[in-house]
């Protein structure tokens, strides 16, 4: 029986996740936005389970290359108080430590009087294409993405399938703005074919849980001439601005790959 177009990126196998061949990436392994989508879904279930309130802060660290085989993960509570709880989960490929992730809760408690973050009249669906769209050889995380662009610099980007089969408001928003990087090269497309650069995290901190959808990314890089940078992200939902990325790069000159 054919697999259905919008079956989940990770689905379970007994006790373990098993990656579609789409959660690659260009690299060595599974694509950073899938990894870290994978562990902030489980981080955001569990959170769920003990009753921590919403999920707006999340670090995720890359440690190593994360194979197309079967994952595990175990997550640990690491405070639950009266507005504020924390977790983390690791994820394990063979025995090994894959990546490490923490997040932070806060519970809703109503206040009155707190400025209004300004709406943002968005639609993201009736946008061109982003242009440098990778098209690549074998399958990647970039064909379960629809992009596109927008006048005022933005990425505008949506999971064609889920991350995972339960619901999650912040995995889409982890795969999407772990693409800052190649987002934010767009005045100089020349850089993606000298240099590769991945990032050996990334940290979203927000002001509220996304809405279902599109997610807008405005990328910003720093790169440095020893071979490190910064790429910072301010992120949207169609409704309004939500919070920000940043993620730790590692420049590698293509001619030094191997």
């Amino acid at each position: 029986m054919a697999e259905a177009d919008d079956a989940p990126i990770f689905f379970r196998d007994g006790a373990r996740w098993q990656p579609h061949e789409i959660a690659t990436g260009p690299f060595r392994g599974l694509h950073g936005g899938a990894v870290s989508g994978l562990v902030v879904a489980e981080m955001e279930r569990e959170g769920r389970e003990h009753g921590l309130g919403m999920l707006l802060s999340a670090s995720v660290l890359l440690l190593r290359p994360a194979p197309l085989a079967p994952l595990a993960t175990r997550s640990e509570l690491l405070r639950k108080g009266g507005r504020a709880g924390a977790l983390e989960t690791v994820l394990i490929a063979d025995d090994k430590l894959i990546a490490k992730g923490m997040a932070s809760f806060v519970a809703v408690e109503k206040v009155t009087g707190v400025p209004a973050e300004p709406p943002l009249a968005a639609d993201p669906a009736s946008l061109p294409p982003w242009p440098m769209h990778p098209r690549l050889r074998h399958k990647t995380l970039f064909d379960a993405l629809d992009l596109r662009h927008d006048e005022q610099g933005r990425i505008w980007g949506r999971l064609k399938r889920p991350m995972v089969p339960f619901a999650t408001s912040l995995a889409a928003a982890f795969a999407i703005a772990d693409n800052g990087q190649p987002f934010s090269l767009g005045g100089d497309p020349t850089l993606l074919k000298r240099f590769t650069f991945p990032n050996i995290d990334i940290a979203l901190h927000l002001s509220r849980p996304p809405q279902p959808g599109w997610i807008g990314v405005k990328a910003r890089s720093d790169w440095r001439p020893d071979g490190m940078g910064l790429t910072e992200s301010e992120l949207f939902d169609e409704t309004g601005r939500i919070g920000r990325c940043c993620q730790t790069i590692v420049l590698v000159p293509r001619t030094q790959e191997g």
